[in-house]
């Protein structure tokens, strides 16, 4: 009896070796079925079920691994136009590898009009603008030729149709040929640096903007109201807040370490002033809304705009405007009273004075989420002398040279300023 189940069980393994692979099925009562006798194919006269996709087994498996392991070398293969992951976004992931790094460039001993035409093409990309280097040495051959052209000639002959980007060359070039503004920090803030200075002030929804404008601290300093439709900004808070932020900058020379990203730990046991708010970002003004109990209204902060210069900066920026952009309801008095005590706590006495005084004044026009920004209008006929085609117009600057904080906050700076003029 063990000699013939031996034999059966030795036979059915031989059946099932001569089956094409996966048509083997259990047996029953002792038979070996294959596909075509089993029952599930016959139920319709005729139908076979399709062919099952088995894994690799042996050398294929062995393919199959190289295959899969070889195809994590796919980005280095993407061109520069094609997706790749860390890109840039339109968020607050811009610290998380949301650009490509700047070219280096080798300052050369020689002046801007001595530089050969290799030395402007390096020059050009580290200023981002890469895309005009053919067209440069086909045109210019020099860096003197190309501080002689203007902005028609830019345009006509390098093909360089937008208007920010004829700017910032212009701005460049100026700042070359004036040797002042080389080595300042200004000119060490490039267009990456402003994008991530766009997370800083609470507008990151404008990235693809400003980095398909090559907006970097130069072109920031001297954007004026025109410069706002190639930016396609035109919500009067968003560029309030771009103005206040360009205004902070300025006042402590563009040097970037001074803006007030993180809280640090001593900061609670001490007063505030409105000097110090100033200089928070969107993200510090954020941690601030968590320490007064309101975490649960802070993430809507987010792409608002809101920073500490446009608080304390902008006199019409009251707790009202701040309590529409956090969505707190207008039935929730308690709630914004509770706002609107730690707000003037945050911002300081004289500075909400101010801005009560401009409240109370006649012709006050409120800020509010939604308005427009209304262009200045330009007369057509004036008496004032007609700019020459290489001078640059700063009559409307967005954020003007001489523009000055609000008394109250310049009161709160000089409390915190030492006998020699620096900050303690």
């Amino acid at each position: 009896k063990a000699a013939s189940v031996y034999y059966a069980a030795e036979t059915e393994i031989q059946m099932i070796d001569d089956l094409p692979e996966g048509d083997y099925y259990p047996p029953v009562d002792g038979v070996v079925q294959s596909a075509s006798s089993s029952p599930r194919c016959n139920t319709l006269t005729g139908h076979r079920s399709p062919p099952t996709h088995h894994k690799a087994t042996g050398i294929k498996k062995i393919f199959t691994r190289l295959r899969r392991s070889s195809s994590g070398h796919l980005e280095s293969d993407l061109g520069d136009g094609d997706f790749r992951r860390g890109g840039m976004r339109a968020t607050a992931s811009a610290r998380l590898g949301w650009t490509s790094p700047t070219i280096s460039f080798k300052e050369p001993n020689e002046t801007f009009s001595g530089w050969s035409i290799e030395t402007v093409e390096g020059w050009l990309g580290a200023l981002g603008l890469s895309q005009y280097c053919s067209a440069v040495r086909t045109w210019s051959s020099s860096g003197h030729h190309l501080s002689k052209a203007t902005p028609q000639q830019l345009e006509r002959e390098l093909g360089i149709r937008h208007p920010l980007h004829r700017k910032k060359l212009q701005l460049a070039i100026a700042a070359r040929m004036s040797g002042e503004q080389i080595n300042t920090p200004l000119s060490r803030l490039d267009h990456s640096w402003v994008l991530r200075w766009l997370d800083d002030v609470g507008l990151p929804q404008y990235k693809d903007s400003f980095s398909e404008a090559r907006i970097d601290g130069r072109v920031l300093n001297c954007l004026t109201y025109d410069d706002l439709s190639f930016l396609r900004l035109s919500n009067l808070l968003h560029v309030t807040s771009l103005k206040r932020g360009i205004q902070v900058l300025r006042e402590h020379n563009f040097d970037p370490s001074v803006l007030k990203r993180r809280s640090v730990p001593d900061e609670g046991q001490r007063i505030r002033t409105a000097a110090e708010v100033a200089l928070w970002t969107n993200h510090r003004v954020m941690e601030w809304l968590r320490t007064v109990d309101l975490s649960e209204y802070a993430p809507n902060l987010r792409g608002s705009g809101v920073h500490g210069a446009l608080m304390v900066y902008e006199v019409r920026f009251n707790s009202e405007v701040l309590a529409a952009l956090l969505s707190i309801p207008s039935g929730k008095t308690l709630l914004r009273r509770h706002l609107n005590t730690h707000f003037k706590e945050l911002v300081g006495r004289s500075v909400v004075q101010e801005k009560r005084e401009l409240e109370a004044s006649s012709g006050y026009t409120p800020l509010t989420t939604s308005a427009k920004v209304k262009m200045p209008k330009k007369s057509q006929f004036s008496l004032k002398r007609k700019k020459s085609k290489a001078e640059t117009d700063f009559d409307d600057l967005l954020c003007p040279l001489d523009e000055k904080p609000p008394v109250g906050a310049m009161q709160d700076k000089e409390k915190e300023t030492n006998g020699d003029g620096r900050l303690c």
